[in-house]
């Protein structure tokens, strides 16, 4: 039997052990792991979906090719994560710190990224197919290839300054 720890403790732990104690009690059925402070955390391919990250401090995170379908990443700080071909479908990230994240080939269709910080972040072929971009920030955003089908924008700021106020 796993023993579930609390997010206090968890915080104590170096990053090694913390992927371990964070994944052995995922595994034991908890989901919220709201406010932990996950910094440079590498939780590449980790099986991860619907776990609560809401407040979560993961700062240079590597969750690339990790499953985070239906997670709740409500502002999260994610500055500079490596999210590439993360799989996000209806995750939510609202008011989400992505500035510098690489989310190239992230499959984000359905995610909710309404007011997030998308600043600088590397979104190049990403799958961003009915997302909620309404009010988020994606000034100097590389979008180069990325599929915006059906999103949704509502004072969105564009990596070129301007605001775009339509559907996808």
């Amino acid at each position: 039997m796993v023993e579930v720890i609390t997010k206090q403790e968890l915080d104590n732990y170096s990053n090694a052990i913390k992927v371990e104690l964070l994944k052995a009690a995922y595994l034991a059925g908890r989901r919220d792991f709201s406010r932990s402070h996950l910094k440079h955390i590498c939780l590449h391919k980790a099986q991860l979906a619907t776990i609560n990250l809401c407040d979560a401090y993961l700062n240079r995170a590597i969750l690339s090719k990790a499953n985070l379908e239906r997670a709740y990443l409500n502002r999260a700080i994610l500055y500079a994560a490596n999210l590439n071909q993360a799989k996000l479908y209806q995750a939510s990230l609202i008011e989400a710190n992505l500035e510098n994240a690489n989310l190239s080939h992230a499959a984000l269709n359905h995610t909710n990224l309404s007011g997030a910080n998308l600043r600088n972040a590397n979104l190049e072929h990403a799958q961003l197919v009915w997302a909620n971009l309404r009010g988020a920030n994606l000034t100097d955003a590389n979008l180069e290839r990325a599929n915006l089908s059906g999103a949704k924008f509502d004072q969105t700021i564009m990596p070129d300054g301007s605001i775009r106020n339509d559907d996808g």
